[in-house]
């Protein structure tokens, strides 16, 4: 009978420990990301222009470092190859939290199942063409073939748009 009190005490324990660990680990996550507020861009005053492109991060509440790493590194692309792009406004960087239900209408449009890369251009300030980046996930933890995906997709779409 004492042995089963153990094992029971003992899983308990390790559940407790364990759901406190996952809370711990989000909190940290969390502070050591900036999140921009639903809507907002990182690129100035841009509200003249009314044909552009934007490259849209989609995420959900809680996010690992891969998610963190694919936000960070895709947001370096555009700083990198496009800076004279964003600094004019005609591209335009948005990170959305999926989760969020004024974000929701987004799911629909895109089909968003998980944390991705949509690039959307706009002409006279209305939507137009769109397209995901369906490898970004896949190669989010590949470091320099995620940078030149999404690079070389950024590209493409702008040549076309």
């Amino acid at each position: 009978m004492n042995l089963k009190k153990l094992a029971t005490f003992s899983l308990l324990l390790f559940v407790v420990v364990s759901v406190a660990y996952f809370v711990y680990d989000e909190i940290r996550l969390n502070s050591l990301v900036q999140k921009p507020e639903a809507g907002s861009t990182d690129s100035g005053d841009t509200s003249l222009i009314e044909d552009y492109v934007t490259l849209y991060y989609f995420h959900g509440t809680i996010r690992c470092q891969t998610c963190l790493d694919m936000e960070s590194n895709a947001k370096k692309v555009l700083e990198t190859y496009f800076s004279s792009r964003v600094e004019n406004g005609t591209l335009r960087w948005q990170v959305v939290n999926i989760d969020l239900p004024e974000n929701y209408h987004f799911v629909d449009e895109y089909i968003i199942m998980y944390n991705t890369l949509v690039i959307q251009s706009y002409k006279n300030d209305e939507a137009g063409e769109w397209k995901e980046l369906w490898e970004a996930w896949d190669l989010s933890e590949k470091g320099e073939r995620y940078i030149q995906y999404v690079r070389d997709e950024v590209a493409s779409f702008l040549e076309v748009n």
